[in-house]
C-alpha cells in the first residue's frame, strides 16, 4: 500500500471516528467544563478561541490552496487547456481540505455543546429567557446529524454565516462579561456588534473587503444588530449570572434564611424573599427586586447590587411586612430588565 493510500484512509477513519464518536465527546465536554468551572463562565474564553479556530480555518485554507491567478501553466500544458480548466492541487492540499473540513464539523459542534449548559444555567424554567438556550441545544442536537447538518448548513455560505453568527455571539456573551466586567445587557450589545462585523465580513468576497463602500455597509449592520440586541436583551438569559438558590422565609439571620418554605399562616409578620446569586469574580451587578401579588406588580422596584467572588453565590434578600394573604412572587432583575430569579410562595389559603 503506497503513501497516498495509507494518507487517503487515515482521513477516512477520522472522518468516521467523528462522525461516531464526537457527539458524545462532545456532550461530555461541555457536562465537564460546567462541573469544573461550577456555572462554566471561566472556561468563556476558551470557548472563543476554539471558535475562532473553526471560523478562521477554512477561510484561510481556501486562500492558502486557491491557485494564483497568473500562474503560468505546466510545461507541455496545452495553453487553451490551461485557461479553461485549473490545475489540480496538490494531494496535501486536498488531504488538508478534507481534514479541515472535519475539524470545523468537530469545533462548531464542540462549542455548541460547551455554550448550552452556560446559558441553560442562566435561564429561568418558567421565563421566555429559555427560548435561547433551547435553540442553542436545537442547534447542537441536529449538527450531531453530520451529513443534513454539512448539506444544510457548512455548505451554504448564508446559512452557515448566520449559523456561525449565532454560535459566534453565544460564545462572545459570557467572554466579554467576564473579560471586560460588563453588564449582562452591555455584553451581549457589544458582542452582537462584534459578531455581525466578523459575520459580515465573512460573507464579502476576498477583493471587496476592503473597499469603503463595503465596509461602510457592514457597519451599518453591526451598528443595527447592536439596536435589535438592546432591544430583546430583556428576553435573553443575564449570562454569566446564576441563580445559585432561591426561596421564601420567616426572617434572615445571619444571611441564612429561616423557616424556609412555600406557604405561610395568613398574619405572618415578614415575608422573606432570599437569592444566591452566583457571578464572576470583581464583578458588580445592580438588580431589582420586584414584587408580584395574585400575579399584578405590587409597588415599585427595590434596587440593590450584587457582588461576584464567592463559590456560594452573593445571597441577598427583601422583605414585606404583614403580607395579605394570596400567591406572592418575587422576581430578581438587573438593572436591564433580565430576570436573574423568580421564587413563589402562598400565604393563608389553606397553608
Amino acid at each position: 500500500m503506497n503513501k497516498v493510500s495509507k494518507l487517503g484512509q487515515g482521513v477516512g477513519g477520522a472522518r468516521r471516528f467523528q462522525q461516531r464518536y464526537a457527539p458524545f465527546i462532545a456532550l461530555a465536554i461541555g457536562v465537564l467544563a460546567r462541573v469544573l468551572s461550577h456555572h462554566g463562565v471561566d472556561f468563556a474564553p476558551k470557548a472563543v478561541a476554539l471558535l475562532a479556530l473553526a471560523w478562521m480555518l477554512p477561510f484561510a485554507l481556501a486562500r492558502w490552496a486557491a491557485p494564483a491567478a497568473n500562474a503560468a501553466p505546466a510545461a507541455g500544458t496545452d495553453p487553451a487547456l490551461a485557461a479553461t480548466a485549473p490545475p489540480r492541487p496538490p494531494l496535501a492540499v486536498r488531504l488538508a481540505r478534507t481534514a479541515s473540513t472535519t475539524v470545523v464539523v468537530a469545533l462548531y459542534r464542540n462549542v455548541l455543546f460547551f455554550l448550552v449548559p452556560i446559558w441553560f444555567g442562566s435561564a429561568t424554567l418558567s421565563s421566555i429567557n429559555l427560548v435561547f438556550p433551547l435553540a442553542l441545544a436545537g442547534m447542537a442536537l441536529f449538527s450531531c446529524f453530520d451529513r443534513s447538518y454539512r448539506e444544510l448548513i457548512l455548505e451554504r455560505p448564508a446559512a452557515r454565516t448566520a449559523w456561525g453568527f449565532l454560535i459566534l455571539f453565544a460564545a462572545l456573551v459570557p467572554a466579554v462579561a467576564v473579560t471586560a466586567s460588563l453588564s449582562p445587557r452591555w455584553a451581549a450589545i457589544l458582542s452582537a456588534a462584534i459578531a455581525f462585523l466578523l459575520t459580515g465580513a465573512a460573507l464579502l468576497p476576498r477583493e471587496r473587503l476592503f473597499n469603503r463602500r463595503s465596509q461602510s455597509r457592514i457597519a451599518a449592520a453591526a451598528a443595527v444588530g447592536a439596536v435589535v440586541i438592546t432591544l430583546v436583551a430583556p428576553g435573553l438569559p443575564p449570562v454569566p449570572l446564576v441563580c445559585h438558590h432561591a426561596a421564601f422565609g420567616s426572617g434572615v439571620t445571619d444571611r441564612a434564611l429561616v423557616e424556609p418554605s412555600q406557604r405561610f399562616p395568613a398574619g405572618v409578620p415578614r415575608l422573606y424573599a432570599w437569592f444566591a446569586v452566583t457571578l464572576p469574580a470583581i464583578y458588580r451587578q445592580g438588580i431589582n427586586f420586584q414584587w408580584y401579588y395574585q400575579g399584578r406588580a405590587a409597588g415599585r422596584p427595590i434596587p440593590s447590587s450584587v457582588v461576584g467572588g464567592r463559590k456560594e453565590g452573593f445571597r441577598t434578600w427583601s422583605y414585606l411586612s404583614a403580607p395579605s394573604p394570596g400567591k406572592w412572587r418575587v422576581d430578581v432583575l438587573t438593572d436591564a430588565g433580565q430576570l436573574i430569579c423568580r421564587e413563589s410562595a402562598v400565604v393563608g389559603e389553606g397553608s
